[in-house]
C-alpha cells in the first residue's frame, strides 16, 4: 500500500451555500479514463469520500509504487495524504484520504504521468474537480429517510385486508412460540418449489415505537423452521448465493451477515460517508456487495415551483470489494434529473424523486436498478458508470408489446436466465388500482418489452407498498403481495395456486423468497459394489464420498447424520477417511447395511441419494447409480395395486396384489418423479397397507396428485392417488 507524499495545493475558497440542484449534464466523460469517482465537475460529494478510477486494462502495479501519480488537494483544507490502493480486479484504484475533505470545497484531482496499463500503455496526464456537499448537508446526517411518501399510506392494523384464499389453517400451537410471534395462517394444495419461505413481519403501528420483527424460515405450512427476534425492525431476509443469510438491521443502520450456524460473522454498510439504505443486498461471487444507500441534499427548487430548502433525495449505488473499500460509486444526482419524479409533488419539504428499492446483476455484469418514484427501470454500466438504457417512466426508451398498463411503482425487479425481467408492479396511482406480478421479455436491441405473463388475484387486490416475485426452474413463482393480503403464495405457469400463507391484517412482509435451507454442499459419491443382487440381503454397501467443488471438509462430515436414501444410516463405527485418488483431497468412506438397503431399491438402475449434515450447519447431498437384479423367482410382474378408500380422504388405504406371505415394499412419489416416502410392510401383514399423507420426515404433504407404487420385484402399474386437504 503506497502513501502519498506528492502532492499539490490549490487555494480557491468557496463559501458555503445552499446549492441549486446540479443538472445532469456533469462531465460524465471523465478525462482518458474507463471510470472515474467522484465524476469531473459533480457536486454535493460528501466530505469523507475517496477517489477511485479506473484506466482501462490491468494495471501495472510497479507503476503505482514508486512516486504516487495521484494528487489531490482542497481548496480550503489543502493538500491530501492517503492511501493508493490497487484492488483485487488489478484494473481499479482506490484514494482513500487520511481525513476528510472540507465542506463546500472545491477539491482538485490531477493524474500526473507514469501509470501503465498492459491495454493502453501510459496513461497521459489529466486534471478534474469535484465540488463537496456544504454544512447544510451535515445537518442532515441523522435524517429520517421516509418509508414511503405515496398517499394513502399503509393499511391500518385492524383494517380491511383479507385473506382471499380459501383453506388458510393456523400453522403452529401458540404455546410452542413466543407470545408476540406472528400469526400465520397457511394452506398447500399442490407440491411447491424445494426449499422453506424466508421473510420478516413488519408492523404497521398507528403510533408508538416500531414493533421489533422476527426472522423466520417457515416450513410451507407456516411451521417455523427458525427464528429470531430482533431488537428492532428487520428487512430483506434472505439466502445469498454463498449460502449466507443476510438482513438489514433497521436500528443498526447495516446490513448483517450469518452462517449455517446463525452466527454473525459479517456485516456491510455503504462508505464514502453515505448511510445505508435497507432495500437491497447483493454479494457477489468474487466476494464484493453492492448496495445503496439515500442521500439527502438540501437544494432550492423554487425555479420548479418548489421550496428554496426543500430536502431532496438522491440515489446512491455501491460496490464494496472484499476489504470493504468503495471500488465502485453511482450517484442519480449525475444522472437523473429531478423532474423525472412521475405522480410526486416537487413542493412538497422533502421530494424523494428516485426511491430505489432493488438492485440486481445482470448476466452480463451490468446493473439493473429498480427506481419506484420514477416507474423506471433502469441498466447501468458496471464498467463505466454510464446509462445503457432505460425502461418505463418519463424517459422511456422502448415500446411495450402486449401491456397497455404499464408498470407503475414497481418493487424487486429482476433477470431471469432467460434474460427476461420479472417484478411486482405495485400499481400506485393507476385506476383502478391493482397490483399484479409481471413478466418482460427484454429486446435491448430492437428496445421492445414484451408482456409475457402477469398474474393478478381474482378478485384484484391493491398493495400500497412493498412486494417481491421469484421464479422457479419448475415454472412456478412466489409472489409477495406485499402489505396487501394474502401475504404470499405461489403459483404454478397456468395460474393454480400451489400455496398461500398469510400475516395478521397490520401486518406485512417488505421480501419473501424461498431457497433450499440448510445450504446444500454437493458431494461426490461412488457406491460399491455397482451391481446388486436382489438375493443377496447381507453384507454391506461402501460409499466413497467426496467435496464436489472442494468447498467443504471431509472432517467437518457428522457421521452419526449420513444417510443413504435419506433413511439408512452409516455405520459410523467403520468410518474411515483416504486418499485413494492420491490427488490430496481426502474421501471418507461409510458403509451401510445391505439389508436396510433393500426396500429402496428397484429393479434395473436406482439413483440412490447420499446425504449428511456438516459441523458448519450445511448439509452435503451427492448422487451414484446402482444397478439392480433381480432375485429369483421375482421376474414376474406383481399386480395392481387399488385403491379402497374414498380419493382424496387421508389415510389413503390400498390394498396390492401378489404374495400376501411376504413382506412388501411400497413407496409415494410426487408428480415430478421425486421420492416422498418408501416403507416396508412386514411379511404376513396381508395385502392391505395404509399411508398418513406424510412424507420420510413426517410432514404432511400437500393437496396433489402423487404415484403409488409396489417395489419389491419387476416394475408394476403404477396407481394415481388424490390428496385433498
Amino acid at each position: 500500500m503506497t502513501r502519498l507524499t506528492r502532492v499539490l495545493v490549490v487555494a480557491i475558497p468557496v463559501a458555503a451555500s445552499i446549492f441549486v440542484y446540479p443538472a445532469s449534464g456533469v462531465d460524465a466523460q471523465s478525462p482518458g479514463l474507463e471510470f472515474l469517482s467522484p465524476l469531473p465537475g459533480s457536486s454535493w460529494i460528501l466530505p469523507e469520500t475517496n477517489v477511485i478510477l479506473r484506466p482501462g486494462g490491468i494495471v501495472d502495479a510497479g507503476s503505482i509504487t514508486g512516486g504516487a501519480p495521484l494528487v489531490i488537494s482542497g481548496s480550503v483544507s489543502g493538500s491530501h495524504e492517503g492511501r493508493l490502493r490497487l484492488s483485487s480486479d488489478r484494473r481499479t484504484l482506490t484514494f482513500r484520504p487520511d481525513f476528510p475533505f472540507t465542506p463546500g470545497e472545491v477539491v482538485t484531482c490531477r493524474l500526473e504521468s507514469g501509470l501503465t496499463t498492459d491495454t493502453r500503455g501510459a496513461i497521459p496526464p489529466s486534471e478534474f474537480s469535484f465540488t463537496i456537499a456544504g454544512p447544510e448537508r451535515e445537518s442532515l446526517r441523522d435524517f429520517q429517510i421516509p418509508a414511503e411518501t405515496d398517499p394513502g399510506g399503509p393499511p391500518a392494523a385492524g383494517g380491511s385486508a383479507i385473506a382471499r384464499v380459501r383453506g388458510l389453517q393456523s400453522a403452529a400451537v401458540t404455546e410452542s412460540l413466543p407470545p408476540d410471534f406472528p400469526n400465520i395462517q397457511a394452506a398447500v394444495f399442490g407440491t411447491p418449489a424445494p426449499g422453506r419461505l424466508f421473510l420478516s413481519d413488519l408492523h404497521f403501528a398507528a403510533s408508538g415505537p416500531p414493533v421489533p420483527s422476527y426472522l423466520m424460515i417457515l416450513e410451507n405450512d407456516g411451521t417455523p423452521f427458525f427464528y429470531r427476534k430482533l431488537p428492532g425492525v428487520g428487512l430483506d431476509f434472505k439466502m445469498q448465493p454463498d449460502g449466507r443469510l443476510t438482513y438489514f438491521d433497521v436500528a443498526a443502520k447495516g446490513f448483517y451477515a450469518l452462517n449455517a450456524r446463525y452466527d454473525v460473522v459479517d456485516s456491510f454498510r455503504c462508505g464514502n460517508g453515505y448511510s445505508t439504505d435497507g432495500h437491497d443486498l447483493i454479494l457477489l461471487p468474487d466476494g464484493h456487495a453492492v448496495l445503496m444507500s439515500y442521500d439527502p441534499q438540501v437544494a432550492d427548487l423554487s425555479a420548479l415551483g418548489g421550496r428554496s430548502n426543500a430536502i431532496v433525495i438522491g440515489l446512491i449505488i455501491q460496490e464494496l470489494d472484499e476489504g470493504k473499500d468503495v471500488v465502485f460509486q453511482w450517484r442519480s444526482w449525475d444522472h437523473f434529473q429531478i423532474t423525472d419524479v412521475v405522480s410526486h409533488s416537487l413542493t412538497t419539504a422533502v421530494v424523494d424523486y428516485v426511491h430505489g428499492n432493488s438492485i440486481d446483476v445482470d448476466p452480463d455484469g451490468n446493473f439493473l436498478l429498480s427506481s419506484r418514484h420514477m416507474n423506471e427501470v433502469t441498466k447501468i454500466s458496471r464498467t463505466t458508470g454510464e446509462v445503457l438504457w432505460r425502461l418505463g417512466g418519463r424517459n422511456n426508451q422502448f415500446t411495450f408489446i402486449n401491456d397497455a398498463i404499464l408498470f407503475s411503482h414497481q418493487h424487486d425487479v429482476r433477470r431471469l436466465p432467460n434474460g427476461h425481467i420479472t417484478m411486482f408492479d405495485n400499481g400506485n396511482f393507476r385506476q383502478p388500482q391493482f397490483s399484479r406480478a409481471a413478466e418482460y421479455a427484454i429486446d435491448e436491441m430492437q428496445k421492445t418489452a414484451t408482456l409475457v405473463w402477469q398474474y393478478r388475484l381474482n378478485p384484484d387486490v391493491f398493495s400500497v407498498a412493498f412486494g417481491s416475485v421469484q421464479r422457479f426452474s419448475n415454472g412456478n413463482s412466489l409472489i409477495c403481495w406485499g402489505a396487501a393480503k394474502p401475504t404470499l403464495m405461489e403459483v404454478a405457469p397456468d395460474g393454480t395456486i400451489i400455496s398461500a400463507l398469510s400475516l395478521n391484517p397490520g401486518v406485512a412482509t417488505y421480501r419473501a423468497v424461498r431457497f433450499e435451507w440448510p445450504p446444500v454442499k454437493s458431494a461426490a459419491v461412488a457406491l460399491f459394489p455397482a451391481t446388486i443382487n436382489m438375493d443377496v440381503r447381507d453384507g454391506w454397501i461402501t460409499a466413497m464420498i467426496g467435496s464436489e467443488a472442494a468447498d467443504f471438509a471431509m472432517s467437518d462430515v457428522e457421521l452419526s447424520s449420513v444417510r443413504l436414501g435419506g433413511t439408512v444410516p452409516a455405520d459410523s463405527a467403520s468410518a474411515r477417511m483416504g486418499n485413494t485418488n492420491g490427488d490430496g483431497v481426502p474421501e471418507l468412506t461409510v458403509r451401510f447395511s445391505r439389508g436396510a438397503l433393500m426396500p429402496l431399491l428397484s429393479l434395473q438402475t436406482t439413483r440412490l441419494e447420499v446425504s449428511g449434515s456438516l459441523r458448519t450447519g450445511e448439509i452435503f447431498r451427492g448422487y451414484a447409480d446402482v444397478r439392480v437384479v433381480a432375485a429369483r423367482g421375482l421376474g414376474a410382474p406383481l399386480a395392481s395395486v387399488r385403491l379402497v378408500s374414498a380419493p382424496g380422504s387421508i389415510p389413503v388405504e390400498l390394498v396390492a396384489g401378489g404374495d400376501a406371505a411376504r413382506a412388501r415394499t411400497f413407496a409415494i412419489y410426487d408428480v415430478q418423479g421425486r421420492l416422498v416416502k418408501r416403507w416396508q410392510a412386514k411379511a404376513g401383514a396381508g395385502r392391505s397397507v395404509s399411508w398418513d399423507g406424510r412424507a420420510t420426515d413426517g410432514r404432511r404433504v400437500g393437496s396433489g396428485v402423487y404415484l403409488v407404487r409396489v417395489e419389491d420385484g419387476a416394475p408394476g402399474p403404477t396407481l394415481k392417488v388424490v390428496i385433498d386437504r
